[in-house]
């Protein structure tokens, strides 16, 4: 024990202290009574006290404490490890029994006080309660890297003295696993589960093919082959399209985790999303069949798509629609306009064809048969064909009431200033089809509303209006049912304005009037689905997965305005059992492609939603399905990986044994008790007793001054 301070020192103030409250209270009591005397007694040694706190004495106290030792043991308990043909799946748990007697055998050596702590692991670690016997040895997937960072974990009296991998060295999630034993500072042991030899299997590993092809294209497959194990035979690599043979080719598959390249290419010939099937023969003592199957699909777009442009009265409208048409090569414009009582050319033309889509210019006028209506309706009726109405001076509107039915339409509830303007506004919302166009509508002058109108029918819906004391829609857009087939959709839109054409050559050669016809154009190809459904090309890599395979969706979403980018891109997943997962969606800089993953724990029947951030997650019809089944991933690779397990005993100090010798691993722990002596410098001026002392005599004085009735 020390002081900070001089001894010498320590006696003067010591001194001084004491002459203080010997001269004070003498002067004050003579000396003569008890209580003063005490009152001395306390006031000298709180004094005593402050100057031993000032003089900080310090002193080294010392102690051991005995850590128990401690050994982990893990069991793998996944698929891959029962599967075997040298172990069966009953041969294996008794094995664990064996290994776990063996090293609680130890326990009994009073001298050494051993603790254990077992744990079972596939892609998660997991207490074992119970025997070894009961495990089921039936997870997906196995996770080393997550052995290996939960093995240093140990409570504060006990000390790790070696750790025990039971497994066959299959990682399939998660880091490299010997990379990740070089945080582990303990022994760890391994014991490989089966032989070095790969079991056979042939598998397609991937199809590269474009998502969206052009009807006439010759498209590109690209298919990568691999092989495991010892293989002495052909495979025929098949494409497939409904049942029908596209192509076939013999490849030798070299084993040993080999790949081999299969190039395949056909004609998209048929409008739609065309399913194709890869397939690959099986080949002698194959363990695992299902993957070498894989289907694909492809968009597969109109090289060419039919308008027909229906004037009622050519007027400054119909030219900008032209234009607008003109600027897109793939529609094929068919123009029939009214003169009088005749069409040119003639009308008959348009009732014998189809169309993708008939555009209503300034139409019906006043010499439009009322017969009109019904026959369009019947028209439209056989075929998703989508129809645009554009307002002019020349429509009826009381002839237009039988045309609203066609567009999900009814009449507007209130009268409105037909003639006068208005400002143009957009009208936020997530069913706008062309809310990726970010448009600013208050640079358009004001236009005047021309018939009133407004959304009838769900999936309609205003996406700009006149700004009024109660706003008028200027365009309604949407998709309704179709008049045939309920389970499908057509798209409508409408302009209610006569002034269309103010919107563009008010502003000729500005960037509003650019803007204007690209809008324009862009509302047609929509209309059309020229650009796909919703605008958006996704689909799986795979239409079946494994169970515990990594599930990868791919796409593309050609047009984003800058909210719906900063609001991110998800993929909705729906399992039965499972519930709803959300995966954020990622887009490469290289391909400009968007994709996402996540693991397929369970099997079934997944439906898939591609969702932008501002939409709805309450979508009735799924955007696809994919299916995963029961047979594992883990299945794809059932060998012995000796070199993993060598190296994270290596890279650890620890040692391998195989199976066959798992008993002689007891042999080789080195299992040692540990006292860990430890010291504390003990400052007197943080030593509680002192503390309290001193507070004790203050609190006294105080009470005893008080009780005389002293100052």
């Amino acid at each position: 024990m020390s002081p900070v301070i001089p001894f010498w020192l320590l006696l003067i103030l010591a001194i001084v202290a004491f002459l203080f409250v010997r001269l004070s209270y003498g002067q004050q009591t003579g000396n003569s009574d008890r209580v003063h005397r005490l009152l001395s007694f306390f006031r000298l040694s709180v004094f005593l006290l402050i100057v031993l706190l000032a003089a900080n004495f310090q002193w080294v106290r010392t102690g051991s404490l005995s850590r128990r030792p401690l050994i982990k043991i893990f069991f793998d308990n996944s698929v891959s490890a029962g599967y075997h043909q040298s172990i069966s799946k009953q041969s294996l748990v008794n094995g664990y029994q064996e290994i776990l007697n063996a090293v609680s055998e130890l326990t009994y050596d009073e001298s050494i006080d051993l603790s254990i702590e077992v744990f079972t692991f596939g892609e998660t670690v997991s207490p074992l309660s119970g025997s070894p016997l009961g495990m089921g040895v039936n997870e997906s997937s196995t996770n080393l890297s997550a052995v290996l960072a939960s093995s240093s974990e140990v409570a504060g009296d006990e000390q790790l003295n070696g750790v025990i991998i039971v497994s066959d060295g299959q990682s399939t999630v998660g880091a490299d696993p010997v990379s990740s034993a070089g945080g582990v500072k303990v022994p760890v042991y391994t014991v490989g589960i089966g032989e070095p030899l790969r079991m056979v299997d042939v598998r397609i590993n991937s199809v590269k093919v474009p998502i969206v092809a052009v009807r006439g294209e010759m498209v590109s497959a690209e298919v990568t082959i691999e092989s495991f194990g010892e293989i002495d035979q052909r495979v025929h690599v098949s494409l497939e399209k409904g049942g029908s043979l596209l192509g076939t080719q013999i490849v030798a598959p070299g084993g040993k985790g080999s790949s081999q390249i299969v190039r395949f290419q056909f004609e998209a010939d048929q409008v739609g999303n065309e399913e194709y099937v890869i397939q690959v023969s099986s080949v002698k003592d194959e363990i695992n069949i299902d993957n070498n199957r894989n289907s694909f699909s492809i968009n597969v777009l109109k090289d060419r798509f039919r308008v027909a442009l229906i004037t009622g009265a050519p007027s400054f409208n119909t030219r900008f629609l032209k234009l607008a048409l003109e600027s897109e090569p793939k529609l094929s414009v068919e123009h029939f306009i009214q003169r009088m009582n005749e069409w040119e050319p003639a009308i008959a033309n348009f009732w014998r064809q189809s169309y993708d889509l008939i555009i209503l210019d300034n139409f019906p006028t006043s010499t439009i048969p009322s017969r009109w209506s019904t026959d369009l309706s019947r028209k439209l009726g056989r075929g998703k064909t989508a129809i645009v109405l554009v307002a002019g001076e020349a429509l009826v509107e009381d002839k237009l009431l039988a045309y609203l039915p066609i567009f999900g339409l009814q009449p507007f509830g209130e009268e409105i200033g037909l003639g006068s303007q208005f400002s143009v506004e957009a009208v936020p919302g997530s069913n706008d089809p062309m809310k990726f166009f970010e448009l600013d509508w208050s640079q358009f002058p004001p236009l005047s509303p021309k018939i009133s109108v407004e959304p009838g029918a769900e999936g309609m819906t205003t996406t700009a209006q006149l700004s009024t004391l109660s706003p008028v829609p200027l365009i309604i857009t949407g998709k309704i049912p179709s008049f045939d087939q309920k389970n499908q959709t057509v798209r409508r839109s409408v302009f209610t304005s006569a002034d269309l054409w103010h919107l563009y050559f008010r502003g000729k050669g500005t960037e509003a009037n650019t803007a204007m016809k690209d809008y324009w154009a862009s509302l047609l190809r929509w209309l059309v689905a020229m650009s796909g459904e919703e605008d958006r090309y996704f689909r799986m890599t795979k239409s079946a997965f494994q169970r515990g395979e990594e599930v990868m969706i791919e796409g593309t979403f050609p047009r984003l305005n800058t909210k719906q980018l900063q609001e991110g891109i998800w993929w909705r997943i729906l399992h039965p059992d499972m519930g709803e997962t959300l995966v954020p969606l990622t887009k490469e800089d290289a391909s400009e492609m968007w994709k996402g993953s996540f693991i397929a724990a369970e099997p079934g029947r997944y439906q898939y939603w591609t969702l932008m951030g501002d939409e709805q997650f309450s979508i009735e019809e799924p955007h696809g399905i994919f299916l995963v089944e029961q047979a594992l991933l883990e299945l794809k690779n059932v060998y012995l990986d000796k070199e993993s397990l060598e190296g994270i005993s290596e890279s650890t100090g620890g040692g391998y044994v195989p199976w066959s010798e798992r008993l002689n691993l007891i042999d080789r722990l080195s299992i040692k008790s540990r006292k860990e002596v430890f010291s504390q410098t003990v400052d007197l001026s943080h030593w509680p007793p002192f503390l309290i002392l001193l507070v004790v005599f203050l609190a006294a004085e105080w009470a005893l001054r008080r009780g005389r009735g002293l100052q």
